[in-house]
């Protein structure tokens, strides 16, 4: 019975070894790096199957000689002579130094071997491209093929280790079954190559590589906890160079062993022996399918929500018209996904700046404070040019100045399709091509311009400048808004207050300009104060000129009726004359009547003005008396 576990024990590596070496050829026909983790991971598992196949000779040997022994033992009737002699047990002797020296420097070569491959597999993979070839359906065929030979092999070898005193021909079967499951693996990445999609075997290559990585670990931790082990005589300990993550891949029922055991011990009872569990582990096959099943069913139905667009793929190309809000059904993944895109949705982001939510709540901005996480500075073009003379030679600064730009950018999706597959990367790319129109279009403007009343025209210029672009790149989308929000100079450090020094020289540039203006104003309001008092200055004089003219044509005239007056009566227009100008002189003279003294006559002069009339002074017309009739 035992050369029969020996002869499986070489089956199993011979298997691997016909296994690794059939790995490595179709998978370099077929151009496939699971394969070729898959004859690494052979590899390994060669080495512990030759190293247990070799352990397994050692324990038979030494049985041989145990049962040797107790039969010369029992025809002597005495085994005295060979309980105190060591040199007695040859076999046992070398099985002893085997575990004591060779195992573990075994081991260590184990673990220098996986480690160099994960090393060299993670370099070449890289930079390795993969591209379907021809061979692909030769080598998925030949792929299947050793998994189902490799796996019947490593079925039987593991069923066979179950039994017991046969515990070394468990290396072997786990790594049967572990090459079987990495041939089918490359059987079915050869399957998705063929059908256009290389770069899946790319993935699992790597996640190969990791399990190699992790494999690795475990060898090392194994040879460093095997020195600190306890040793019990008579107690059956676990093989060194075993490991459980391959035998737990390569043996899945194993897992169901270890929760028994470990449920055995946690409740004192054989937990394992009672109906529920079971039922539970022979019902475990099922309730995965199930699972399995109704995963696959709720993976048919998406709803795309209102606002968004869906594009159908399968496997992993385009399939079908644009899909609207509502449910769509499709074949569960890997054969069918459904992308999803907010077409009707404004999307958004920032150029300039990277917003911080703890200031967003700041209803005053200042020049001199920070507004945002992070505030980029960007060059503007500036009409002023500042030489500054030397005694040896002119230097003239470049016309252009720093200054911190703020712009929002949104933007609809409107062709899902070109946003979609047009580029890899679309909002990183839109996001890129803002940058660069911003920082082109800040170039060739004035900074004064955009600063102040030029803000509405740069954001239509920056707005088609970026949704030219954008077709051009056929990105699909429409340039919604873009916002100057936020335009002033770098505020600057401590030592350099960039923006405060700014705003001095705008302040004095606006009271220079309030100082014109109000001088301006002043003009303004004087100006045609003094143009009205020339125009009424001249306009009296002429009416004085009038004035004097008229008057001068007046006394021309009075003197000619004078003159014709005074030839008519001499004296009495000398007299009246006399008179006039006598009253005329004294009207504004006080007159002081002397009366003579030897009368008593009184006269009453009345000197007031005369304020209203009395009825005394009201002439009242004789009455006319009826003339007879004639």
């Amino acid at each position: 019975m035992q050369r029969s576990f020996q002869e499986t024990g070489f089956i199993n590596w011979m298997t691997l070894l016909a296994l690794g070496v059939g790995l490595e050829i179709v998978s370099r026909l077929g151009t496939s790096a699971t394969g070729e983790l898959g004859a690494a991971f052979v590899l390994v598992g060669l080495i512990t199957a030759l190293v247990s196949w070799f352990q397994m000779r050692l324990e038979n040997a030494e049985e041989s000689e145990r049962l040797e022994l107790e039969d010369l033992a029992r025809s002597r009737k005495s085994a005295s002579l060979f309980d105190s002699s060591a040199e007695a047990f040859p076999a046992k002797n070398s099985r002893l130094q085997f575990d004591k020296w060779v195992l573990p420097i075994l081991t260590l070569i184990l673990f220098i071997v996986q480690s160099l491959a994960a090393a060299y597999f993670y370099r070449t993979l890289g930079g390795k491209t993969v591209t379907p070839g021809e061979s692909a359906p030769l080598a998925m065929a030949l792929f299947a093929a050793m998994s189902l030979v490799v796996f019947l092999l490593g079925k039987y070898a593991t069923r066979l280790a179950q039994l017991k005193g046969v515990r070394l021909l468990r290396p072997g079967g786990s790594a049967l079954m572990l090459g079987a499951l990495m041939a089918a693996l490359a059987a079915g990445t050869e399957a998705i190559q063929w059908f256009g999609f290389p770069k899946y075997d790319g993935y699992v290559a790597w996640i190969l590589t990791g399990l190699m990585t992790l494999v690795a670990i475990e060898t090392l931790m194994a040879l460093v906890f095997e020195a600190y082990r306890p040793r019990v005589q008579g107690k059956e300990v676990r093989l060194i160079y075993e490991s459980r993550l391959i035998g737990l891949l390569g043996q899945p029922t194993g897992l169901f062993a270890t929760a028994a055991q470990a449920l055995d011990y946690q409740f004192g009872f054989k937990v394992s022996d009672s109906w529920f569990y079971r039922f539970i582990e022979e019902k475990i096959g099922g309730f995965a399918l199930l699972w399995i099943t109704l995963l696959g069913l709720s993976d048919c139905v998406v709803f795309i929500d209102p606002g968004e667009q869906g594009l159908r793929e399968r496997f992993g190309k385009p399939a079908g018209a644009i899909l609207e809000p509502g449910v769509a059904f499709k074949f569960p993944r890997p054969i069918d996904s459904i992308l999803r895109f907010p077409t009707s949705e404004i999307q958004s982001f920032n150029v300039g700046f990277v917003p911080d939510q703890k200031l967003e709540g700041v209803d005053t901005l200042l020049w001199t404070k920070a507004h945002y996480k992070e505030e980029f500075n960007l060059l503007v073009a500036s009409r002023e040019q500042i030489t500054s003379t030397n005694s040896t030679d002119t230097e003239q600064t470049v016309p252009v100045n720093l200054l911190t730009v703020s712009i929002p950018i949104q933007f609809l999706v409107r062709d899902v399709k070109k946003w979609a597959y047009y580029h890899t990367e679309p909002a990183g790319l839109l996001e890129k091509i803002a940058n660069r129109e911003v920082v082109r279009y800040m170039a060739s403007v004035d900074i004064e311009t955009v600063m102040s009343f030029g803000r509405s025209q740069a954001s239509s210029d920056l707005r088609a400048n970026i949704q030219k672009q954008a077709d051009t790149a056929n990105l699909g989308v429409e340039i919604a808004f873009v916002g100057l929000q936020d335009i002033h100079p770098p505020i600057g450090t401590k030592e350099l207050q960039v923006a405060a020094a700014y705003e001095k020289v705008i302040g004095a540039e606006q009271e220079k300009e309030s100082k014109i203006l109000e001088a301006q104003g002043y003009a303004f309001e004087a100006i045609p104060i003094a143009r009205a008092n020339a125009a009424k200055t001249v306009n009296e004089s002429k009416s004085i000129a009038v004035q004097k003219v008229n008057e001068a044509a007046g006394r021309a005239a009075q003197f000619g009726n004078q003159l014709t007056a005074y030839r008519a009566a001499p004296s009495l227009f000398t007299a009246r004359n006399y008179l006039e100008t006598f009253s005329k002189s004294a009207a504004a003279s006080r007159k002081l009547v002397i009366l003579p003294t030897n009368t008593h006559d009184v006269i009453i002069f009345n000197l007031e003005d005369k304020i209203r009339q009395d009825l005394l002074d009201v002439a009242i017309d004789p009455i006319k008396r009826d003339e007879p009739k004639k």
